[in-house]
């Protein structure tokens, strides 16, 4: 019966140190970038200044919701340019450190967006069906 008892307690301890989660916190971007048909269009570097962040909150078992928050001037005298948008992603695991964001809003259904975790980044690239643009964001994980 204890040896029983011992393999289901390990075996519930190792399901709980596999399991997958998504970090939730605000977390600074470290790049991004925009690309067509493997173009470069824009980076981060493009840029004067570049300021963003990236907070994420679990709504729920699956659903998560990504607050972004941009600042961008492209040049020293030019005006700031400055964004927030809001999305709630159902989280889909297809790997250990990898998966799928499905956006819960429907005129951003279309768009299909992949992210990896490591010890120190998430990186997330979307496809924009609407024009065939490819973005990615790196944020580091602190």
């Amino acid at each position: 019966m204890r040896l029983f008892l011992g393999f289901i307690l390990l075996f519930f301890l190792k399901s709980l140190a596999s399991a997958q989660e998504l970090p939730v916190g605000t977390f600074p971007s470290i790049s991004f970038s925009l690309e067509k048909n493997g173009t470069p269009i824009l980076t981060n570097r493009d840029l004067y200044y570049h300021d963003a962040h990236l907070k994420i909150s679990q709504i729920s078992d699956k659903i998560f919701e990504f607050t972004i928050s941009i600042y961008l001037q492209k040049t020293k005298n030019s005006k700031t340019f400055r964004d927030t948008r809001v999305d709630r992603y159902k989280v889909v695991w297809n790997g250990k450190n990898r998966g799928i964001l499905i956006n819960q809003k429907t005129e951003h259904s279309k768009e299909l967006s992949e992210f990896l975790l490591s010890n120190e980044k998430l990186l997330i690239k979307s496809e924009i069906s609407r024009n065939g643009i490819i973005e990615t964001h790196s944020y580091k994980i602190e």
